[in-house]
């Protein structure tokens, strides 16, 4: 700013002395003029008025100064600065012209016997003839030339003082406003004439203090929003840089955190990730799913558009894990289930067939009728269990909470099996330290005591043994089946819960399991508030243990 006000100020006062010096030296040579030929006049007057009285002053003109008279017929009589002989008839000169007719005279041109330039006035004498004085024109030329020296020093004066003067002027001006606090304008010094400028910079720091407060404010409650999200959030510029991403991406695809401005590639290089970027920087909205090692997840981008043209676009990753799983379940579910339900029916359906077609022994009728019944059965237990299982998930049992004992369930329930462990060859047997005081349904824990017990009694071996008991660890209710069976394979103890899952069919299915025996179990103590545990070992046999809160 200096720099423009000093050029501004200086270019201004150079302007107006080369422009009072112009008029100056216009005035003055228009003066000088003016006053040479009034000297001229005055001059040729005095000459004319000697020599109408009869003196001799012809010779006696001012050096410098030419003298002639000229006779009415153009003829030069007297010359000061030449003889006259061989001077040429004046008759048709301006200003002798004009003193013939008018009485007086005056030009400025050169001369063509001097060829110099002249002033000339010219008088016409009463006693006949023209009386002229001349004087050389370079005369005014000369005195401007002796003036030029001491004018240009004096120029050279002025424009030192001017570029001083506009220095000074320029900081005068900005210094106040150099000075001016940012901070606390409207307490800066400066002159009166900045009031409004300060007072708008006041006005206007308070509105961006606003405006960047509510921006910072909104940053945040983006930020807390985003980061508490449990959805990845990644926002990008068409160039698949990152403006904004949150913690949860990160998360969900196990990456390290990168800082904005890097590529969104840097979170997952998968195709179907890049795919689906491109496609939304392309204005199509795209959709993936990601089949990862621990979680699967959803991709959704959406272009962002700015006047018919994408300018980045919006990514969100959902884990749809659970839902691929329980997808996945269903399916499975679906499958088994009709799987389980197809065997018995087709056994009944043939065997009903033969009974149809008739010519069958009374003996192999009953045969016939007694493995209907048995197939029914088991299609009637298959249904009751489906049932139950869905009731389970669904959170819909009906049974009352209160405080029950699982030592005296437990023990019941051993003894309703007692019978068909002896038709096994199975020892049963139950123990107790602790009557195992719990909140909880008395039918739920039924279940699940009669189904573990009867797996201990199914999967073992003629003369083998299997144990009920309860006990107390510490705040816990206790409760362990183990068996001395054929135990369970080691890649099969993550499934045992599994709907369906039997880890040995063969024998599962001739002793008429439906595999939804622990399944029921697990969702059993879920109701409860249990956990459950496994330690098997093949050929060894196999231990459940259920943890209840006790009461």
């Amino acid at each position: 700013m200096n720099k423009k006000i000093f050029q501004t100020v200086f270019l201004s006062i150079l302007l107006t002395l080369v422009l009072v010096l112009a008029v100056s030296i216009t005035v003055f040579h228009t003066t000088y003029e003016d006053r040479i030929e009034e000297d001229l006049v005055a001059e040729l007057r005095f000459i004319a008025s000697a020599v109408e009285d009869g003196h001799d002053v012809l010779g006696t003109a001012v050096p410098g100064h030419r003298i002639t008279l000229i006779g009415d017929d153009g003829t030069v009589i007297f010359e000061s600065e030449t003889d006259p002989d061989g001077m040429e008839n004046h008759l048709e000169r301006p200003e002798v012209q004009e003193a013939l007719h008018y009485g007086f005279g005056t030009d400025k041109r050169r001369s063509d016997t001097l060829l110099e330039d002249f002033h000339y006035a010219a008088m016409r004498l009463s006693t006949g003839g023209v009386l002229r004085v001349a004087v050389p024109a370079d005369t005014l030329l000369s005195f401007i030339i002796d003036m030029m020296l001491p004018m240009i020093a004096i120029l050279l004066l002025l424009i030192f003082f001017s570029a001083w003067f506009s220095m000074k002027a320029a900081h005068r001006i900005t210094d106040p406003i150099n000075s001016i606090d940012l901070d606390d304008p409207e307490e800066a010094p400066g002159y009166e004439e900045l009031s409004p400028l300060l007072y708008r910079i006041a006005k206007q720091k308070a509105t961006i203090r606003e405006q960047l407060e509510d921006a910072e404010r909104r940053s945040r409650e983006f930020s807390i929003i985003t980061d508490n999200m449990s959805e990845g959030l990644a926002i990008i510029d068409s160039e698949m840089r990152l403006l904004s991403v949150n913690r949860a991406a990160f998360m969900l695809f196990d990456s390290e955190e990168t800082k904005p401005g890097e590529s969104v590639l840097t979170i997952d290089r998968s195709d179907a990730f890049s795919a689906a970027i491109s496609d939304a920087l392309n204005g199509k909205r795209a959709e993936a799913v990601i089949e990862g090692k621990a979680r699967t997840l959803q991709i959704i981008a959406s272009p962002v558009m700015e006047r018919s043209s994408v300018t980045g676009a919006v990514v969100i990753i959902m884990d749809i894990t659970e839902k691929s799983e329980r997808e996945k379940l269903r399916r499975e579910f679906t499958a088994n289930v009709s799987h389980e339900l197809k065997t018995p029916l087709t056994s009944i359906s043939g065997f009903a067939e033969l009974i149809r077609n008739g010519g069958i022994p009374e003996e192999t009728v009953r045969d016939f009728g007694k493995e209907i019944y048995d197939e029914s059965q088991r299609l009637i237990a298959l249904v009751h269990d489906i049932i139950r299982l869905s009731k389970l998930d669904e959170g819909d049992s009906e049974e009352a909470m209160e405080r029950i004992s699982v030592s005296e369930i437990a023990s019941d329930a051993v003894s309703r099996l007692q019978r068909r462990a002896e038709s096994l060859g199975v020892q049963l047997g139950f123990s107790s330290t602790d009557p195992g005081f719990i909140i909880g349904s008395d039918l739920l824990v039924d279940e699940m005591v009669m189904n573990l017990a009867d797996n201990a009694l199914k999967y073992n071996r003629k003369g083998g043994k299997a144990m009920v008991s309860v006990s107390r660890d510490g705040s816990e209710v206790v409760l362990t089946v183990s068996d001395n069976g054929i135990g369970i394979p080691d890649e099969d103890k993550e499934r045992v819960f599994e709907r369906f899952y039997r880890g040995d069919r063969s024998r599962s299915r001739a002793s008429g399991g439906t595999g939804l025996g622990l399944s029921i179990v697990r969702h059993s103590a879920i109701s409860l508030r249990a956990s459950v545990s496994l330690k098997s070992k093949l050929g060894e046999g196999t231990e459940i243990t259920v943890r209840f809160p006790g009461a």
